[in-house]
């Protein structure tokens, strides 16, 4: 459908959009209200009440996020016609929105909220309805993303839940810092474990749940792969939602949470009825109680493919910003090395979201505790403020090409061989006497030492690009550690004979590699699943010993193309020894 044409210009639309708004909203909530960007968070029954009267009211900048399409089932609730069915919710409601005011400006989210897009949208967002059908467990993971991140960026949620003819809804002003995800009434576990409906049950205070919903249950536990719901009490939620949200955006005293049930209002009982309700509504209590105290089940075992389902390595725009950090342009390439504490948090956690996806992919993630702790990417608190992050980016489009970490130092003031000094990481693998026998290294600083990350490259469909982009990695490693005001003297890490440690030996650095060894890294460690099943041997290097005519020869395919680089590469991996050491 095309465009709408507007009868008028903007603001003159505008006022007469408004108009009738005069009187009941002032001329700066109305403001408020234009300017503010409204994030959409599901757009069916509850989501989809709001949009359209946020709209009226003069909202004109919404995010609209759902990965569902119509079904014909959704007619007696939701803003759809017959024509609708089979058409994505999100571009329904642009369509229909911009025929309401054809100025509005609108970002749409044809996958929902997803791990990769909800840092993005909640950070342009004032406020966020929060709409995501938990019915089933990926909702309900989404849900509890959502509400973290908000809560990490102090960014408003109203939540609705439709029940019978009922409608409850919490507020959750993240701007107050001391609030936590959920304000605790569910924990990251409980979201692995718990059936969805049960989880519900955490949510929503037991006196806000109405007698007919206690049947709903029933039917739900004896397998009804659907939840009833009534257009009365999605559509209450627009009403009331899109006045909470004009009240949040212009700084009102509000609620913690609003409850209304549309038949307890206009339904009379005499005092027998009254009692015989009182009493199966206590009983339905009861029976929610125990549903409640029922032991978990095992976390998800899906949970990662979930995860994972819709990755797209990410456009890093935001390195233009850290220009002085780029340490090498070459092949279309650019590198960056930025520590830790110089980069934003939100690039950072692109960063470990592009490693955590890869790791997922190869195995590397143990899933359990992925899913009991609903992690979708590395948390932030395992980098230390000097650990030094390597990231190359397609000049054109700033596509990640390739990542990887430079460890910090573990300790300052230190001997390596002091038993005192904190362990590196390969060591709380394999062992604290891991490099006991290694001479070496026992009378090196503890300073001196770093711990190489490993390495994780996108796979983009061009193997001249995914080859350059791995060898100017391993570069990285070579001008940071080997300038003049470097004062690291050897390295440490672990890997596979035939990735890691090839690569590495391929590039002129040498490692020491050493005979393989059973980890002892617990079996509840997020990266367990590294060790377990695989051959990886620990390693060491001086880097003294870099063959340093072998990394020139190395540098010099970079500057080849085409085949002819495919082809020389080749050759030159065909020998590439490694040493193993004591």
């Amino acid at each position: 459908m095309s465009q709408p044409q507007p009868p008028l210009d903007h603001d003159q639309f505008y006022r007469e959009l408004t108009l009738r708004n005069a009187g009941f909203i002032s001329t700066d909530d109305q403001c408020g209200l234009r300017e503010a960007v409204i994030l959409i968070a599901g757009c069916g029954s509850t989501g989809g009440s709001v949009i359209e009267l946020l709209v009226r009211s003069g909202a004109e900048h919404l995010i609209l996020a759902d990965n569902g399409s119509y079904e014909l089932n959704n007619a007696n609730r939701q803003n759809m016609v017959v024509s609708d069915v089979g058409r994505s919710k999100v571009e329904v409601f642009a369509e229909r929105v911009r025929q309401i005011n054809p100025y509005i400006k609108l970002e749409l989210h044809g996958h929902g909220v997803t791990p990769d897009n909800v840092e993005a949208m909640v950070a342009q967002a004032d406020v966020v309805v929060d709409a995501i059908d938990v019915t089933g467990r990926s909702g309900l993971e989404m849900k509890y993303l959502l509400h973290r991140v908000c809560q990490r960026q102090y960014k408003p949620v109203v939540c609705g839940y439709d029940m019978a003819a009922a409608q409850y809804i919490p507020v959750f002003d993240y701007r107050n810092p001391d609030l936590a995800v959920l304000d605790n009434q569910l924990s990251a576990e409980q979201v692995a474990t718990l059936d969805p409906m049960q989880a519900c049950s955490f949510l929503i205070p037991v006196e806000c749940v109405p007698l007919e919903m206690y049947a709903e249950l029933d039917r739900h536990l004896a397998g009804k792969d659907y939840t009833s719901q009534l257009g009365i009490a999605a559509h209450l939620f627009g009403t009331l939602a899109t006045a909470l949200i004009i009240d949040l955006l212009n700084g009102r005293s509000i609620r913690e949470a609003v409850y209304v049930d549309v038949w307890e209002l206009i339904r009379r009982r005499d005092a027998q009825a009254e009692r015989e309700h009182q009493l199966l509504l206590e009983q339905g209590r009861q029976a929610l109680a125990q549903w409640r105290q029922l032991p978990p089940e095992r976390p998800d075992a899906f949970f990662l493919e979930r995860s994972v389902k819709h990755y797209q390595a990410p456009l890093l725009t935001g390195l233009r910003s850290y220009q002085q950090f780029c340490i090498d342009r070459r092949a279309g390439i650019a590198t960056y090395a930025i520590p830790n504490y110089q980069l934003d948090n939100n690039l950072t956690r692109q960063l470990l979201r592009f490693a955590f996806v890869h790791y997922a992919k190869v195995g590397f993630i143990n899933p359990q505790v992925a899913s009991s702790r609903q992690l979708h990417a590395e948390p932030l608190e395992h980098l230390a403020q000097e650990d030094v992050h390597i990231v190359l980016v397609r000049e054109s489009d700033q596509q990640l090409l390739a990542y990887s970490t430079l460890k910090a130092p573990i300790a300052r003031g230190k001997r390596f061989d002091d038993p005192q000094r904190p362990a590196f990481g390969v060591e709380t693998a394999f062992g604290r006497d891991l490099y006991g026998q290694i001479a070496e290294l026992q009378d090196l600083p503890v300073e001196q030492v770093r711990e190489i990350g490993r390495v994780t490259k996108a796979q983009i469909g061009d193997p001249v690009l995914e080859a350059k982009a791995g060898m100017l990695l391993l570069s990285a490693y070579g001008k940071l550690l080997c300038r003049a005001d470097s004062s690291v003297a050897a390295m440490v890490g672990d890997g596979e004979r035939q990735v890691t440690l090839r690569n590495l030996g391929f590039f002129g650095f040498r490692p020491q590699v050493m005979p393989a060894r059973d980890a002892s890294i617990p079996a509840e460690h997020l990266y367990a699943n590294r060790y377990q099943g695989r051959e990886v041997h620990p390693f060491w290097l001086r880097l003294d010993a870099i063959d340093h005519e072998r990394v020139a020869q190395i540098e010099g395919l970079i500057e080849l193309e085409g085949d002819e680089f495919l082809s020389q590469l080749r050759d030159a991996k065909q020998h590439t020894p490694l040493h193993i050491g004591a």
